[in-house]
């Protein structure tokens, strides 16, 4: 098993209460945030999951049809997640996907609202301002407004006015029912099954829509991948399910589907290629049921990356219904009933916001305190209605406020009561990142979801619903006391005592609890301790647990009895957990000290909306790791509770630890505990060190783990370690069987930490540098757009064209202003150049990380063709071809021979970011062609070859230079290793001879002719070994380098033009005699010699 652990175990510690199969739970409740953009939700992830939301639940993400200041529920279109320089009020595409990413690093669930019902308020007879219709711009992208004989196409008619067919605030209502079969994304002009309402000209500030684009392609699934067949026994058809390609988007197949297909195909593309886990069901009454059992189909098999024990995860969604006293008519919205042992047959996973228990809350905690009644609460939520009981969590997902619905009066005891009822739980944060005090909506939310400026009363009660959220719901309310007090236990781990009464004081009972007698039950939320609520110091910080079970405790009324109203009328007293801290050592133990520091956020102004910066500033700390292992290291001190008592079981006897989701950067699984709806879920045995405090005498405890931080992805990562309070009553310590545990549910404190792993430079590339997208005519202006490969730079500065040889310290010296680039995309930079020459330009990337990293790379080849020069050659970029710009100032041999520490896009032929010998050779074959520089000024290219191979420097390329190269074989200098290839060898004396003097083998004297003069210096070095005469290039000088010189016979070097370019000419007939002769004669001559 991959692990991230140094040291391995065989044997792993077993928890004895981590199992909660089967018990009552309180999940981790989600959090809806509404009202801020997706890079600050990514970045307040920390605070996410220290917090302990294990959901998200996210606004319509989908392009509005009222444009970006819109919340989300006027869908526009339903692809379009918005663009760089298109964003909605969220972000972008990409923004929204690393929200989820980041998400599920740390082990939260990401839910968007799905819209179903409606569109936009556009319709067929809206005209802008222009006088162009909303038909005439081809109407909603995927939609047909109207067809010949169906005038309302794909909607309903704006004078129905049934529940599921009317428009809802003037929406226009989709009817499912139509069957209108098209390409609603077209992909190839002229298809005749496309959608027919192509739009011909913009409206309403939009392009056209419902236009053919190859880029449609990206949403459809790809049918070559095979797909599952299952049966849907809801449509009574067997159906195969085909997924979207998310490595090779394009390959998707464009098909004919309905509206309703169209809603199913983008609800599959939310899932799969966004990432999304499921969604909350917009308006769900208000269209037929029959819609939704499509949609679960849609969303059956959906989720790619399974569970960590390899089963499938199953799409999780919720849906708005309103309340409604026909308990029937809300059940029918619920549906649970997939099957892992039969995963050929469709089922849904659907649950319903529990809009009943809602408004009973709001009525019951209301500010008339005499009217409050817990009675008409307790029963009243739609959990009830499919098993009998109310509180056990089986369906229903509970809320106390939301977007469209302001909370009770006593809104903190509506949180109380709901934050530890088993089941599902949303609390609703505002963030107030945007302003808009005309709309109202969407409606304030909890300011302290996530502690901060407003107080941590809701965290507190996430954390203690997280720590002692198992055991069954019991109903522990003194029969006369049901109207005002509502008193309930989770069995064996927590007491919820609420008071809706708004006079002054508290009001006393004893209450029966499955408390093991003696055990103390310590007040969590804080309210007992609070000189606000209990100025006279009423209420017990701990209650002890008679010999028959009961407890005397006191209720808080919400004014205290100082007279001030408080709104805190609630206790919960739970058994004890843990206390101790959570520290990362590096090996020797020493804690990492580098900190991306949060911040508490201020009151008042500091942006768009008074309670901005509680919205969107981070509160944790983030610790930042920089060395390629660490150490977990947990430690519990003795536990003493108020007033002396000591609690030897909340010393711990267990404990484990989580990294992420239990996966590692390359997604393997790296949890021990894998069983879905295990409490411990995700999490790892400590192995290194493991010595709890219930067991040791001083009561102190240690866990210690080494984590490999290589296998962590770049970036930010979440910790938790998690310390269990002894339970086992099969277990005792001193000898002593009075201390057994009590057998009660796992109870446990948790350390949450989150760290950045900074172990490598940020990686970022080039994105393109084309021109202006206002004006794409124009290629002389162009933007540069830069991307964060990994996502981790906070920060970049770009450099043109600067030479190969600057050093990273040089490069940094010349950051400053002018070299910043602007915010494009959630991972993208943009600087925009003007009057951008023609060539092969460098662009140097310096990219920042919130740590302080940086790197500093350097790409090449960004070849652009312009109006500023005629391209390679021309190097004043002046559109002339000129001698100066081969041998003048800034010309081609200066920026050679400065060896890389000049750089110009016009010398950099070849387009590798260094101008060397290559791009020399290169550019004579790009000058020598049709349309080149004239002869004359191609002289002074000429002269660039020949001076560059004239290596021992006395003004003349020659033999002798051709004698010092071969005498300098070995390791490369710039000056010998013409072919840049790293080494001075032969492969460089056939440059010198064919590309700088551009002469044939075989002309030995290098006088640009073969001829007779060449033989004789082929024979004259057969006997001294002269290389010039080395025409085969194997460093011999042989009877074969006189084939060379026959072969080559008559070849004659031609000056560059752009006519020609040099060549080796066949022997003319004269030279072909003359070469006759030349051989009879050498012959003659060598015979008596023989």
């Amino acid at each position: 098993m991959n692990r991230l652990r140094l040291t391995l175990l065989t044997a792993l510690l077993l928890a004895p209460t981590a199992a909660a199969v089967g018990q009552d739970v309180s999940s981790e409740p989600i959090l809806q945030i509404f009202d801020a953009r997706w890079d600050t939700i990514e970045d307040r992830m920390a605070d996410i999951f220290v917090a302990g939301y294990g959901r998200l639940w996210l606004p319509p993400p989908a392009r509005a049809d009222t444009g970006a200041g819109s919340v989300g529920y006027d869908v526009f279109d339903r692809f379009d997640l918005g663009q760089p320089r298109n964003e909605t009020a969220y972000g972008t595409e990409t923004g929204l996907k690393t929200v989820v990413d980041a998400a599920h690093t740390a082990g939260v669930r990401v839910h968007t609202d799905f819209i179903a019902n409606h569109n936009g308020f556009t319709d067929a007879n809206s005209v802008d301002g222009v006088g162009t219709s909303f038909g005439q711009a081809g109407g909603y992208p995927g939609f047909v407004l109207s067809l010949p004989g169906v005038p309302d196409g794909d909607f309903h008619s704006a004078q129905l006015t049934g529940e599921e067919t009317f428009r809802l605030s003037g929406l226009i209502d989709i009817d499912q029912s139509t069957n209108h079969q098209f390409i609603r994304h077209p992909v190839e002009p002229g298809n005749p099954l496309n959608i027919p309402s192509a739009g011909t000209t913009g409206a309403f500030g939009r392009p056209p829509a419902n236009l053919p684009d190859p880029g449609n392609a990206r949403f459809y699934p790809d049918q070559d991948l095979g797909g599952t067949t299952v049966f849907d026994p809801r449509t009574n058809q067997s159906v195969t399910l085909h997924d979207f390609n998310t490595d090779a988007p394009l390959a998707g197949d464009a098909v004919t589907d309905n509206a309703t297909g169209l809603l199913m195909r983008n609800l599959r593309w939310m899932i799969q290629e966004i990432g999304v886990d499921g969604f909350r069901y917009d308006a769900s009454r208000h269209y037929p049921r029959w819609v939704l059992d499509y949609l679960d189909q849609a969303a059956f098999l959906a989720k790619q990356q399974p569970l960590l024990d390899g089963s499938p995860d199953h799409v999780f969604t919720f849906i708005e219904t309103g309340g409604d006293n026909r308990y029937d008519f809300l059940q029918g919205f619920i549906r649970k009933d997939i099957d892992d042992s039969n995963l050929g047959v469709v089922g849904g996973n659907r649950d319903a916001l529990d809009f009943n228990l809602f408004f009973s809350l709001r009525d019951n905690l209301s500010g008339n305190g005499i009217a409050n009644d817990w009675r008409n609460v307790k029963n009243r939520s739609i959990d009830i209605h499919d098993d009998g009981l109310a509180n056990n969590g089986s369906q229903g997902v509970a809320f106390a406020q939301s977007h469209d619905d302001g909370p009770a009066y006593l809104n903190n005891v509506a949180h109380a009561y709901l934050s530890l009822r088993p089941g599902e739980w949303n609390v609703y944060l505002n963030a107030d990142e945007f302003d808009d005090p005309l709309r109202g909506f969407p409606k304030p939310g909890r300011e302290d979801a996530l502690g901060g400026l407003y107080g941590d009363a809701v965290t507190t009660l996430v954390g203690i619903r997280s720590s002692h959220g198992r055991g069954a719901y019991v109903d522990r309310t003194p029969a006369a006391d049901e109207k005002e007090l509502l008193i309930y236990e989770r069995q064996a781990s927590a007491l919820v005592v609420l008071n809706n009464r708004l006079d002054g004081g508290f009001d006393a009972r004893t209450v029966q609890t499955s408390f093991a007698p003696g055990t103390p039950l310590v007040e969590l939320t804080g309210n007992a301790a609070s000189s606000e609520v209990d100025p006279n110091s009423d209420l017990p910080e701990v209650l002890i647990v008679k010999a028959n079970g009961t407890v005397d405790l006191r209720a808080p009324r919400n004014r205290s009895s100082a007279g001030v109203e408080h709104g805190n009328g609630y206790l919960i007293y739970g058994v004890a957990t843990p206390e101790g801290r959570l520290r990362l050592t590096d090996a020797a133990g020493d804690d990492f000290s580098s900190v991306l520091p949060g911040a508490t956020p201020e009151p008042g102004a500091g942006g768009p909306s008074a309670n901005y910066l509680n919205g969107v500033t981070r509160l944790a700390d983030i610790t930042v790791v920089d060395q390629e292992s660490f150490k977990l290291r947990v430690e519990t001190d003795p536990v003493t509770l108020p007033g002396g008592i000591r609690d030897r079981h909340a010393d711990g006897d267990f404990a484990q630890f989580r990294i992420d989701d239990g996966r590692d950067k390359s997604g393997a699984v790296i949890a021990d505990v894998v069983t879905p709806g295990d409490v411990a879920y995700g999490f790892s045995n400590f192995t290194d060190t493991s010595s709890p405090g219930f067991f040791n005498a001083s009561g102190a405890g240690v866990y210690e783990q080494m984590i490999d931080a290589r296998q962590l992805a770049e970036g930010r990562h979440y910790l938790t370690g998690r310390v269990y309070r002894h339970r086992d009553p099969g277990s005792f310590t001193d000898g002593d069987p009075s201390l057994a545990g009590d057998g009660g549910p796992a109870v446990f404190e948790e350390f949450r930490r989150v760290i950045y792993v900074d172990l490598l430079p940020p990686e970022s590339e080039v994105v393109s540098f084309a021109p202006f997208a206002s004006s794409p005519e124009n290629p002389n202006d162009r933007d540069l757009i830069v991307r964060s490969v990994d996502k981790t730079a906070d920060n970049m500065h770009v450099l043109l064209d600067l030479p190969a040889s600057l050093t990273d310290d040089q490069v940094l010296a010349m950051i400053g202003p002018g070299t910043a680039t602007s915010y494009y995309d959630r991972d993208e930079w943009i600087r925009g150049y003007f009057g951008v020459p023609s060539g092969a330009h460098a662009v140097t990337i310096v990219t920042f990380e919130p740590t302080g990293n940086r790197s500093v790379q350097r790409f090449a080849g960004l070849v652009t063709d312009t109006d500023v020069g005629r391209g390679f050659g021309d190097l004043d970029h002046d559109n002339v071809y000129e001698r100066a710009d081969f041998d003048g100032p800034g010309g081609f041999e200066e920026v050679l021979y400065s060896q890389n520490a000049q750089f110009n896009p016009a010398a950099d032929v070849t387009a590798d970011g260094l101008v060397d010998n290559r791009d020399l050779f290169a550019l004579v074959d790009e000058l020598a062609a049709p349309g080149g520089p004239s002869p004359a000024v191609l002289l002074g290219l000429d002269g660039v070859l020949r001076r560059r191979g004239d290596l021992d420097n006395d003004g003349l390329t020659d033999g002798d230079d051709l004698r010092s190269l071969y005498a300098g074989f070995g390791p490369a200098t710039w000056l010998t290793d013409l072919n840049v290839d790293g080494v001075t060898d032969l492969a460089d004396a056939a440059v010198f001879v064919t590309e700088l003097v551009r002469t044939a083998p075989g002309d030995y004297n290098l006088d640009g002719f073969v001829d007779a003069a060449d033989y004789s210096v082929w024979r004259d070095a057969l006997a001294s070994g002269d290389p010039v005469a080395d025409g085969n290039f194997d460093g011999e000088v042989t009877g074969a380098d006189y084939q060379v010189w026959r072969d080559a016979f008559g070849f004659q070097r031609r000056f560059l033009s752009p006519l020609s370019a040099a060549s080796s000419a066949a022997p003319e007939p004269a030279a072909s005699a003359l070469l006759l002769s030349i051989l009879l004669c050498g012959v003659s001559r060598r015979r008596p010699n023989r």
